[in-house]
Parts: C-alpha cells; structure tokens; sequence
C-alpha cells in the first residue's frame, strides 16, 4: 500500500492555499510589521497587509497592484535589501517565499533571524514537496532543505513545524530567551 502522502494528495496542484493559512495567523496575532519576501501577483500580500500596522513586500519584479497606505514595497533583491536595512529593525512576522533554492532561502533566515522579535514568526513556503518533480527550480527546488537545517542548527533558538500538505509551509517560531512555552518566565 502507498504511503498516506501519495494516497491523499492528488499531483499536481498545490492542495494548500496558504494565503488563507496564512491570513488565519495574522488576522489573529495583527502584527506591527510584517515584512513577505517575494511577492509576486500580490495574492497573499494583499490578504495580509490589512491585518498589520506595516506591511512591507521586497521582490525583483515589479508589483501588478496599487499600494494603500500601511504598505511599502521595495524593488530588489532580498540581498539588497537586507543590505540596505536599519539595523534596529524587527519583524513580527516575516514569510520567505522569493527564491526557493535552499542557497538563497538559507540566506534568507540567515538575514532575518536576528530581526525577529521574540516569538515572532518566519514561515516559509514550498517545504513539503509531493514528489521529486517539485524539486525543479520553478516549482518547490530544495527549500525545503531549509526547514531541515534550522531544526538540526537552530533547535536551541526556535520552534519548527513543517505542515505536510503539498507544498508546505514551515512555521519557525523565535523562543523567548530559549523557552518554548511563554509562560515559564
């Protein structure tokens, strides 16, 4: 008998909408500044940004849609602008979903980690590809080597969820002085 994952998950469509997964979370916690790497069409964006104070998109196309007032959008690479980023700057929530190698996302948290408040969010998307012709670069490529390297690097400093629903999104949960439950201060 298959596996569950092949059983449940018909290929090829993305069976996860995480725009509305992701809205859920952030309709519930209404961040201060949430910061999406890799916008694209602006589907999730525009979902997000009216449950946050900041809403601030970074991708190297430019956007197809008007900004209202609580976003900004910045042009560029993530390189560039975590390069040209104020150091005092922090994120309560912030979704890495521009280049999907495992490189660039790396680089990515690698970037953002320390910009996290404490139990803030990263999540990251296409973690959980349904088969190994998701591992092109235009569809999942090797992000999801990602998730894998903070839980075996990073289990001190945050908490880590893979949802196992093609493509996946992974929660990564900054701990607040290397507790796991808010409560034990």
């Amino acid at each position: 008998m298959n596996p569950m994952h092949l059983r449940s998950i018909p290929p090829p469509a993305e069976t996860f909408n995480h725009p509305e997964f992701l809205e859920v979370i952030i309709k519930w916690i209404r961040p201060e500044r949430y910061l999406e790497l890799g916008v694209r069409d602006g589907r999730n964006f525009l979902k997000i940004a009216p449950y946050c104070s900041t809403a601030i998109g970074v991708d190297i196309s430019p956007i197809p849609f008007n900004l209202h007032q609580n976003m900004e959008f910045h042009q560029m690479t993530t390189d560039e602008y975590f390069n040209n980023l104020h150091p005092d700057v922090k994120f309560d929530i912030v979704f890495i979903d521009a280049d999907h190698s495992h490189e660039q996302s790396l680089k990515d948290f690698l970037n953002v980690k320390d910009r996290v408040i404490d139990d803030g969010f990263i999540f990251f998307h296409d973690t959980y590809p349904y088969d190994p012709t998701y591992f092109s670069p235009d569809a999942c490529n090797d992000c999801y080597r990602t998730a894998l390297y903070i839980k075996q690097n990073f289990i001190d400093d945050f908490e880590i969820l893979t949802l196992p629903i093609n493509p996946g999104v992974t929660m990564v949960k900054k701990m607040k002085r290397n507790k796991q439950l808010i409560y034990l201060d």
